[in-house]
């Protein structure tokens, strides 16, 4: 396995690529990551979709629990956020045995890289939904591509607060995915939402 030095993403192959898929580093950035316990690349190769299909079911279940409240059957509802948090469990643990997480700060700085990477995949995304006639998935997908931008500045800061050991509340808006740092908007800026939409994280 390879790991990246610039964004931290670990590859799962015996022979060195010529340059990371996700960030495009060049060779020299690979170096190589050893997974404690884990042998055989298959092995390996399947904790990493194992995780991908529990991640996804994680949040599938979450969608179908906030169906079910819609139509009025919360005991269905109760069901499907139960089974979401056993796939978070099932995630989880695959990530852990991946050896994907690190030391905070390395985590921070990678969650920094990867926040970059992402909102610049969404130009093409929102150009291709125009073309096709989707603006309401291109609305979408602006805000997703507006909230990555501000992802990359909150994990900066919060590299700040944790050197300086300080402490701050983060609010969530719920229509677009928006974090404010410290204060709770009166309104979106991304999407215009009021501030009863955001949620505080504890």
């Amino acid at each position: 396995m390879w790991k990246c030095t610039n964004c931290h993403h670990v590859e799962l192959s015996t022979d060195k690529p010529q340059q990371c898929p996700i960030c495009g580093a060049e060779a020299q950035k690979l170096i190589p990551h050893e997974v404690s316990g884990v042998k055989g690349i298959k092995t390996l190769n399947n904790l990493k979709t194992g995780f991908v299909a529990e991640s996804q079911a994680h949040l599938r279940n979450l969608a179908f629990a906030m169906k079910a409240e819609q139509e009025s059957y919360p005991q269905v509802a109760k069901l499907f956020r139960a089974i979401a948090e056993a796939e978070s469990v099932h995630a989880f643990n695959h990530l852990r045995l991946l050896g994907a997480a690190s030391g905070t700060q390395e985590n921070l700085e990678s969650a920094f890289e990867r926040e970059n990477l992402a909102a610049s995949t969404y130009p093409q995304f929102i150009r291709e939904a125009n073309e096709e006639s989707n603006t309401s998935v291109a609305t979408v997908l602006s805000y997703s591509r507006d909230v990555e931008k501000g992802h990359a500045q909150l994990y900066k800061k919060a590299l700040a607060h944790m050197m300086a050991g300080e402490e701050t509340e983060y609010y969530v808006c719920q229509v677009c995915g928006y974090v404010s740092d410290g204060v709770l908007p009166d309104v979106c800026p991304i999407c215009g939402a009021p501030r009863e939409k955001f949620r505080k994280v504890v």
